[in-house]
């Protein structure tokens, strides 16, 4: 099989809904593989829900919109970056957000006490969909495609974050509906988070073919994800926070670049035949 990992993707996506459909009481909207605090620590133990809730829609509207774009996308991008690196990807980018996401709605229920911080519930691949766009734009970041000319591919992870907190604050605004918030209210935060991870994950973690890890260039900054307006204001927190990282001792075997390969030299001798015939 050529692409394993976007198959399989699909085919665990659509096995997460069967599951969620059969398993899910009648009275739980969220569903049992969504993120939820009070079903992760206070009304069920499910720790699953960290893995599960980023390739987890609880409605088959939601899986025909996402499978095409998911598959789509992963299948451009397995070939360049591997399927090993490709599950890699996708797992840390969802379970990094989930587990992220499950602390800051733990917080905000600390300091404001409203039990809707408790039952809500986050479920979807957004995240997923912004990872797989951070790694199709990485090879060439400042390059556009057909479909889009205008717009470079570094752009593509933030334009797509906008449009899925914007499905966010629309389902803020349709709470009336609870299906259709339940939907859209998880968009922008596992996108932004997702896309983050991703990023984290490529610049730091990723095995490269040639035995490197990562890609500290400054091709891949996080600065080239954002507007050129924002590079005097991020580019040097950043550079500043990885400093003190490595000075910690971490990523200091990431290299700069990838490493070229160095010519073979062979030491040159005098043939005694060729001496006799001059």
């Amino acid at each position: 099989m050529r692409l394993p990992v976007s198959v399989g993707l699909v085919l665990c996506m659509l096995l997460l809904w069967l599951v969620g459909a059969v398993f899910t009481p009648t009275e739980e909207k969220g569903g049992v593989l969504a993120l939820s605090v009070a079903d992760v620590i206070l009304r069920h133990i499910r720790p699953w829900v960290y893995v599960t809730a980023g390739f987890y829609h609880p409605y088959i509207v939601q899986l025909a919109l996402v499978l095409p774009l998911g598959f789509g996308l992963a299948k451009r991008v397995e070939p360049e970056l591997g399927a090993l690196n490709l599950v890699r990807l996708l797992l840390f980018a969802n379970t990094a957000a989930a587990v992220v996401l499950f602390v800051n709605l733990f917080v905000l229920y600390i300091i404001f006490r409203n039990p809707i911080y408790l039952e809500a519930s986050f479920s979807g691949f957004t995240g997923g969909i912004t990872a797989l766009l951070v790694a199709y734009m990485k090879p060439m970041p400042f390059a556009t495609a057909p479909l889009f000319p205008g717009v470079p591919l570094r752009f593509y992870p933030l334009v797509a974050s906008i449009i899925f907190s914007f499905c966010t604050i629309a389902g803020l605004a349709f709470t009336a509906v609870s299906a259709v918030s339940l939907m859209l209210v998880s968009a922008g935060p596992f996108s932004v988070l997702g896309g983050y991870f991703g990023w984290y994950y490529l610049r730091f973690l990723n095995k490269n073919r040639d035995q490197t890890v990562g890609d500290v260039s400054d091709e891949f900054a996080l600065v080239v994800l954002l507007p050129s307006f924002f590079t005097p204001f991020i580019g040097p927190l950043a550079n500043f926070c990885f400093s003190v990282v490595k000075l910690c001792g971490f990523f200091k075997k990431r290299a700069a670049q990838k490493p070229q390969m160095l010519p073979i030299l062979t030491e040159i001798k005098n043939d005694p035949i060729a001496e006799r015939r001059k």
